[in-house]
Protein backbone atom coordinates (compact mmCIF):
# COMPACT_ATOMS: atom_id res chain seq x y z
CA UNK A 1 0.00 0.00 0.00
CA UNK A 2 1.44 3.56 -1.19
CA UNK A 3 2.64 5.35 1.77
CA UNK A 4 -0.03 8.79 1.80
CA UNK A 5 1.74 10.82 4.81
CA UNK A 6 2.09 14.47 3.95
CA UNK A 7 5.40 15.16 2.90
CA UNK A 8 7.83 16.66 5.03
CA UNK A 9 10.25 19.65 4.46
CA UNK A 10 13.44 19.76 5.36
CA UNK A 11 14.34 22.38 8.46
CA UNK A 12 16.31 24.46 5.94
CA UNK A 13 13.47 24.30 3.73
CA UNK A 14 11.06 25.42 6.00
CA UNK A 15 13.20 28.75 7.72
CA UNK A 16 13.96 29.64 3.69
CA UNK A 17 10.02 29.74 3.43
CA UNK A 18 9.54 31.77 6.41
CA UNK A 19 12.47 33.99 5.65
CA UNK A 20 10.71 34.82 2.07
CA UNK A 21 7.19 35.49 3.94
CA UNK A 22 8.73 37.38 6.31
CA UNK A 23 10.44 39.61 4.46
CA UNK A 24 6.88 39.88 2.27
CA UNK A 25 5.39 41.31 4.76
CA UNK A 26 8.34 43.89 5.09
CA UNK A 27 8.60 44.60 2.11
CA UNK A 28 4.47 45.06 1.59
CA UNK A 29 3.84 46.73 5.06
CA UNK A 30 1.42 43.25 5.60
CA UNK A 31 0.51 43.25 9.41
CA UNK A 32 1.15 39.04 10.50
CA UNK A 33 1.73 36.45 13.32
CA UNK A 34 2.89 33.11 14.12
CA UNK A 35 0.36 31.05 15.74
CA UNK A 36 2.96 28.10 15.05
CA UNK A 37 6.22 27.63 13.81
CA UNK A 38 4.51 26.79 10.02
CA UNK A 39 1.06 28.79 10.87
CA UNK A 40 1.33 32.20 9.88
CA UNK A 41 -1.79 34.63 9.60
CA UNK A 42 -1.87 38.00 7.15
CA UNK A 43 -3.73 40.81 7.35
CA UNK A 44 -4.07 41.71 3.68
CA UNK A 45 -4.87 45.06 2.15
CA UNK A 46 -8.11 45.97 -0.32
CA UNK A 47 -4.49 47.07 -2.60
CA UNK A 48 -3.08 43.16 -2.16
CA UNK A 49 -6.11 41.54 -2.06
CA UNK A 50 -6.54 43.08 -5.14
CA UNK A 51 -3.17 42.33 -6.43
CA UNK A 52 -3.48 39.10 -5.57
CA UNK A 53 -7.13 37.80 -6.23
CA UNK A 54 -8.41 40.54 -9.04
CA UNK A 55 -9.75 44.02 -9.26
CA UNK A 56 -11.72 45.55 -6.52
CA UNK A 57 -11.29 42.76 -4.22
CA UNK A 58 -11.64 43.80 -0.55
CA UNK A 59 -8.75 43.24 2.25
CA UNK A 60 -8.88 39.79 4.00
CA UNK A 61 -7.17 37.70 6.49
CA UNK A 62 -5.42 34.79 4.71
CA UNK A 63 -3.98 31.87 7.01
CA UNK A 64 -1.30 30.06 5.69
CA UNK A 65 0.65 26.49 6.16
CA UNK A 66 4.28 26.06 5.26
CA UNK A 67 4.16 22.39 5.25
CA UNK A 68 1.77 20.07 3.79
CA UNK A 69 1.42 18.20 7.28
CA UNK A 70 0.11 21.60 8.82
CA UNK A 71 -2.60 22.30 6.26
CA UNK A 72 -3.75 19.19 6.92
CA UNK A 73 -4.30 19.53 10.53
CA UNK A 74 -5.34 23.01 9.75
CA UNK A 75 -8.03 23.00 7.45
CA UNK A 76 -9.06 26.80 7.36
CA UNK A 77 -4.93 27.51 6.53
CA UNK A 78 -3.74 27.77 2.82
CA UNK A 79 -0.68 25.45 1.83
CA UNK A 80 2.06 28.06 0.92
CA UNK A 81 4.77 26.01 -0.70
CA UNK A 82 6.77 26.42 -3.69
CA UNK A 83 4.14 24.94 -7.17
CA UNK A 84 0.94 25.96 -4.73
CA UNK A 85 -1.49 28.97 -5.93
CA UNK A 86 -0.34 31.19 -2.82
CA UNK A 87 3.13 30.56 -3.69
CA UNK A 88 2.93 31.53 -7.02
CA UNK A 89 1.21 35.02 -6.56
CA UNK A 90 3.21 36.10 -4.39
CA UNK A 91 6.34 35.09 -6.01
CA UNK A 92 5.02 36.98 -9.60
CA UNK A 93 3.89 40.14 -6.91
CA UNK A 94 7.66 40.05 -5.98
CA UNK A 95 9.28 39.76 -9.20
CA UNK A 96 6.67 42.37 -10.59
CA UNK A 97 7.75 44.97 -7.98
CA UNK A 98 11.78 44.13 -8.28
CA UNK A 99 11.72 44.81 -12.21
CA UNK A 100 10.23 48.71 -11.73
CA UNK A 101 11.87 49.20 -7.73
CA UNK A 102 13.79 52.64 -7.52
CA UNK A 103 14.72 52.63 -3.76
CA UNK A 104 16.54 55.35 -1.64
CA UNK A 105 18.28 54.00 1.40
CA UNK A 106 17.10 56.54 3.65
CA UNK A 107 18.30 55.30 7.35
CA UNK A 108 21.41 53.30 8.14
CA UNK A 109 21.75 52.21 11.50
CA UNK A 110 24.24 54.47 13.26
CA UNK A 111 24.69 56.99 11.12
CA UNK A 112 22.09 58.25 8.90
CA UNK A 113 18.51 58.74 10.28
CA UNK A 114 16.03 59.19 7.83
CA UNK A 115 14.08 61.69 10.61
CA UNK A 116 17.06 64.30 10.57
CA UNK A 117 16.90 67.86 8.92
CA UNK A 118 20.15 67.50 8.35
CA UNK A 119 23.11 65.42 6.85
CA UNK A 120 25.67 63.66 8.94
CA UNK A 121 28.76 65.46 8.83
CA UNK A 122 31.99 63.48 7.81
CA UNK A 123 35.21 65.52 8.53
CA UNK A 124 36.67 66.59 4.71
CA UNK A 125 33.61 64.74 2.89
CA UNK A 126 30.18 64.64 2.08
CA UNK A 127 27.25 62.79 1.38
CA UNK A 128 26.10 61.98 -1.54
CA UNK A 129 23.10 59.16 -3.15
CA UNK A 130 24.82 56.91 -6.34
CA UNK A 131 22.60 54.70 -7.92
CA UNK A 132 23.38 50.71 -7.97
CA UNK A 133 21.90 47.96 -9.84
CA UNK A 134 20.84 45.17 -7.57
CA UNK A 135 20.42 42.18 -9.37
CA UNK A 136 19.78 38.28 -8.15
CA UNK A 137 20.80 35.82 -10.42
CA UNK A 138 19.95 31.89 -10.37
CA UNK A 139 22.45 29.55 -11.02
CA UNK A 140 21.30 26.29 -12.59
CA UNK A 141 24.23 23.47 -13.02
CA UNK A 142 22.14 20.83 -15.57
CA UNK A 143 23.30 17.39 -16.60
CA UNK A 144 20.86 14.58 -17.56
CA UNK A 145 20.57 13.34 -14.35
CA UNK A 146 21.31 16.06 -11.85
CA UNK A 147 20.12 19.60 -11.50
CA UNK A 148 21.82 22.23 -8.48
CA UNK A 149 20.57 25.59 -8.38
CA UNK A 150 22.67 28.59 -6.30
CA UNK A 151 21.05 32.47 -5.75
CA UNK A 152 24.18 35.37 -6.19
CA UNK A 153 23.13 38.50 -5.41
CA UNK A 154 25.23 41.17 -7.41
CA UNK A 155 25.38 44.74 -6.80
CA UNK A 156 27.14 47.25 -9.37
CA UNK A 157 27.68 50.92 -8.75
CA UNK A 158 26.35 52.94 -11.67
CA UNK A 159 28.89 55.89 -11.23
CA UNK A 160 32.37 53.82 -10.43
CA UNK A 161 31.46 50.18 -12.13
CA UNK A 162 32.74 48.77 -8.98
CA UNK A 163 31.11 45.18 -7.94
CA UNK A 164 29.88 43.86 -5.03
CA UNK A 165 28.49 40.68 -4.10
CA UNK A 166 26.38 40.29 -1.31
CA UNK A 167 25.09 43.15 -1.20
CA UNK A 168 21.59 42.49 -0.65
CA UNK A 169 22.20 41.35 3.12
CA UNK A 170 23.59 44.29 4.16
CA UNK A 171 20.64 46.20 2.85
CA UNK A 172 17.89 44.09 5.10
CA UNK A 173 19.08 46.14 7.62
CA UNK A 174 18.89 49.51 6.46
CA UNK A 175 15.24 51.49 5.82
CA UNK A 176 14.85 52.38 2.20
CA UNK A 177 11.91 54.35 0.83
CA UNK A 178 10.16 55.24 -2.84
CA UNK A 179 11.40 59.02 -2.49
CA UNK A 180 14.66 60.54 -1.44
CA UNK A 181 15.97 62.05 1.61
CA UNK A 182 15.70 65.82 0.21
CA UNK A 183 18.59 66.79 2.20
CA UNK A 184 21.26 64.18 -0.04
CA UNK A 185 22.28 65.51 -3.73
CA UNK A 186 22.37 62.77 -6.58
CA UNK A 187 24.95 61.79 -8.85
CA UNK A 188 24.47 61.31 -11.88
CA UNK A 189 24.45 57.51 -13.97
CA UNK A 190 28.06 57.04 -15.64
CA UNK A 191 27.37 53.42 -16.86
CA UNK A 192 24.79 52.18 -18.62
CA UNK A 193 22.77 49.13 -17.52
CA UNK A 194 23.97 46.95 -20.35
CA UNK A 195 27.38 47.82 -19.15
CA UNK A 196 26.22 46.77 -15.20
CA UNK A 197 25.24 43.41 -16.52
CA UNK A 198 28.39 42.76 -18.80
CA UNK A 199 30.12 43.60 -15.39
CA UNK A 200 27.92 41.55 -13.51
CA UNK A 201 28.33 38.62 -16.26
CA UNK A 202 32.34 38.62 -16.00
CA UNK A 203 31.73 38.13 -12.16
CA UNK A 204 29.79 35.14 -12.50
CA UNK A 205 31.99 33.87 -15.01
CA UNK A 206 35.14 34.13 -12.86
CA UNK A 207 32.88 32.77 -9.94
CA UNK A 208 32.29 29.71 -12.12
CA UNK A 209 36.45 29.49 -13.24
CA UNK A 210 37.13 28.81 -9.42
CA UNK A 211 34.25 26.59 -8.36
CA UNK A 212 35.20 22.36 -8.29
CA UNK A 213 34.59 21.23 -12.12
CA UNK A 214 34.18 17.49 -11.15
CA UNK A 215 30.32 17.33 -11.63
CA UNK A 216 30.93 18.99 -15.23
CA UNK A 217 34.11 16.62 -16.01
CA UNK A 218 32.04 13.54 -14.76
CA UNK A 219 28.84 14.38 -16.83
CA UNK A 220 30.84 14.69 -20.07
CA UNK A 221 32.74 11.45 -20.05
CA UNK A 222 29.13 9.88 -19.48
CA UNK A 223 28.23 11.31 -22.41
CA UNK A 224 30.66 10.10 -24.31
CA UNK A 225 30.33 6.61 -23.11
CA UNK A 226 26.47 7.10 -24.23
CA UNK A 227 27.79 8.47 -27.92
CA UNK A 228 30.15 6.01 -27.93
CA UNK A 229 27.61 3.25 -27.25
CA UNK A 230 25.07 4.75 -29.68
CA UNK A 231 27.49 5.06 -32.84
CA UNK A 232 28.45 1.45 -32.10
CA UNK A 233 24.78 0.48 -32.07
CA UNK A 234 24.11 2.84 -35.22
CA UNK A 235 27.00 1.23 -36.45
CA UNK A 236 26.04 -2.42 -36.66
CA UNK A 237 22.67 -1.67 -37.85
CA UNK A 238 24.42 -0.06 -40.85
CA UNK A 239 26.37 -2.74 -41.38
CA UNK A 240 23.10 -4.98 -42.33
CA UNK A 241 21.52 -1.80 -44.43
CA UNK A 242 24.41 -0.23 -46.49
CA UNK A 243 24.05 3.35 -47.84
CA UNK A 244 20.23 3.62 -46.10
CA UNK A 245 20.38 7.29 -45.71
CA UNK A 246 17.13 7.79 -43.60
CA UNK A 247 19.66 5.60 -40.74
CA UNK A 248 22.31 7.56 -40.91
CA UNK A 249 19.60 10.98 -40.65
CA UNK A 250 18.12 8.85 -37.99
CA UNK A 251 21.89 8.70 -35.79
CA UNK A 252 23.17 12.36 -36.08
CA UNK A 253 19.54 13.02 -35.00
CA UNK A 254 19.56 10.99 -31.68
CA UNK A 255 23.24 12.09 -31.36
CA UNK A 256 22.36 16.24 -31.38
CA UNK A 257 19.38 15.18 -28.84
CA UNK A 258 21.60 13.80 -26.50
CA UNK A 259 23.96 16.19 -26.76
CA UNK A 260 21.52 18.81 -25.93
CA UNK A 261 20.19 17.21 -23.38
CA UNK A 262 23.27 15.46 -21.33
CA UNK A 263 25.91 18.04 -22.14
CA UNK A 264 26.42 19.94 -18.88
CA UNK A 265 26.21 23.50 -18.79
CA UNK A 266 25.18 26.38 -16.24
CA UNK A 267 22.50 28.81 -17.04
CA UNK A 268 22.76 32.04 -15.24
CA UNK A 269 19.17 34.44 -15.28
CA UNK A 270 18.60 37.31 -13.36
CA UNK A 271 15.30 37.18 -11.73
CA UNK A 272 14.90 40.04 -9.54
CA UNK A 273 16.41 43.28 -10.21
CA UNK A 274 16.22 47.11 -8.48
CA UNK A 275 17.61 50.26 -8.75
CA UNK A 276 18.89 51.38 -5.46
CA UNK A 277 20.43 54.84 -4.56
CA UNK A 278 22.94 54.32 -1.36
CA UNK A 279 24.57 57.10 0.35
CA UNK A 280 28.27 57.42 -0.53
CA UNK A 281 30.63 59.17 1.51
CA UNK A 282 32.72 60.99 -1.05
CA UNK A 283 36.32 62.45 -0.55
CA UNK A 284 39.14 64.54 -2.30
CA UNK A 285 42.12 63.84 -1.95
CA UNK A 286 45.36 65.56 -4.13
CA UNK A 287 48.29 64.11 -4.75
CA UNK A 288 50.63 66.14 -6.84
CA UNK A 289 48.90 68.08 -9.42
CA UNK A 290 46.00 65.22 -9.42
CA UNK A 291 42.76 65.38 -7.20
CA UNK A 292 41.15 62.01 -6.42
CA UNK A 293 38.19 61.16 -5.42
CA UNK A 294 37.93 58.62 -2.59
CA UNK A 295 34.65 56.28 -1.34
CA UNK A 296 33.75 54.77 1.68
CA UNK A 297 30.05 52.85 1.65
CA UNK A 298 28.98 52.86 5.12
CA UNK A 299 26.39 50.49 4.09
CA UNK A 300 28.89 47.71 3.83
CA UNK A 301 31.77 49.33 5.81
CA UNK A 302 33.96 49.22 2.56
CA UNK A 303 37.09 51.69 1.42
CA UNK A 304 36.14 52.08 -2.51
CA UNK A 305 39.39 53.88 -4.35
Amino acid sequence: MPDMSPIQLSADSLSSLRAFLEQFCHNSHVDYYWIENDIAVLQLSDELASLMDGPRTPGYICKLALSPASAQAHTDAELFIPGSYRWDRFLEITLDQARVSCQYVVGIPGFLDGNSAEAPEEESGHLVYEPHILSHWRLSYRTEHVTRRQVLDLAVNLVTGHLQSGYYQNLLRCNLADKALPLLPRAKRQLSFKAAYRVMSDEIEHILAQEDSTWAKTAQSQLADEIQALEKYYRDRLAANAANESLLFEKEKRIQELKQRSHPRVLASPFATTLVYIPMICYQASIGKQTLCLRFDPISGQALY
